[in-house]
């Protein structure tokens, strides 16, 4: 439930976010990809800009949430590389939404995790019956661990791809970096949501869960690699060799389409389907 927050925090919120991130907020997409634009209130009172595109066979096997990475395009990247076109001839509803900042989403906190769980209150509202299933990319799928994690969004199934799961190395060396990396590891990580990954970790149980990274993605070492697969099970981490971050769709399309609509389609099958906390 959206609540308001007050004057000095919201506008704070604001003159932050706008100073790190002016270079990708607000662009525009000129095309409507075929798709149903609307907008909505989240929980942090921010109005998130949005899209859907129904499944073209009836009944749908499921609603498909797409949340997209650290791009200007914001969630245009999944349109322009058809996303929902391919889900949609695979029999899902697909729903998608700009993270407060990014195209006419507008900015009342620095959570975006707050973001997916807003867009999780709307699609289990308006689709109570039908599972619901998580696919985040990079930044969305950071935020959307969170999301998830924290309980404040529940799914019945969670595809990652190239999932960063700290800040440390997500955001480069210049004065943007510094910030973030201060405020990850600052007492306000968990305000804002840039805290590492596994402080909102273990992650439902019950939850089935892909994760898929290119062999070579700068944004996970090693190290953290390892102890993602020590929490999440080594069968559920996929790696793409000569591939890097967000290049796995580039460099092995059928595959990684293939392996993400099978994951979909085996738990699809599952019900009933998790309810929201």
């Amino acid at each position: 439930m959206a609540s308001r927050r007050p004057w000095l925090a919201r506008h704070s919120s604001k003159f932050v976010m706008k100073c790190l991130f002016r270079p990708l907020f607000g662009w525009r997409d000129s095309e409507q990809h075929g798709l149903e634009y609307f907008s909505f209130i989240g929980r942090d009172m921010s109005r998130l800009e949005a899209a859907r595109k129904l499944a073209k066979g009836v009944p749908a096997k499921g609603v498909v949430l797409l949340c997209h990475p650290f791009l200007k395009f914001g969630m245009s990247y999944f349109f322009k590389n058809s996303y929902h076109e391919k889900l949609n001839q695979a029999g899902y509803h697909v729903v998608s939404f700009n993270f407060k900042g990014f195209g006419s989403s507008t900015v009342e906190s620095m959570n975006f995790a707050d973001d997916v769980a807003s867009i999780v209150d709307w699609a289990r509202h308006t689709y109570p019956d039908l599972p619901l299933h998580f696919w985040g990319v990079s930044f969305g799928a950071f935020h959307g661990m969170h999301a998830i994690g924290s309980g404040r969004a529940r799914f019945d199934s969670a595809l990652f791809d190239s999932a960063p799961v700290s800040l440390v190395h997500f955001f480069g060396k210049g004065a943007l970096g510094l910030v973030m990396r201060s405020l990850s590891r600052s007492r306000w990580g968990h305000l804002t949501g840039t805290h590492d990954v596994f402080q909102s970790f273990p992650l439902p149980a019950e939850l089935p869960r892909l994760y898929m990274f290119g062999a070579d993605d700068a944004f996970i070492t090693s190290h953290e690699l390892h102890r993602l697969q020590e929490l999440v099970g080594h069968d559920c981490i996929r790696r793409f060799a000569n591939c890097g971050h967000l290049e796995i769709r580039k460099t092995y399309q059928d595959e990684y389409f293939g392996q993400a609509l099978a994951f979909l389609d085996q738990h699809s099958r599952t019900k009933p389907s998790l309810t929201l906390a």
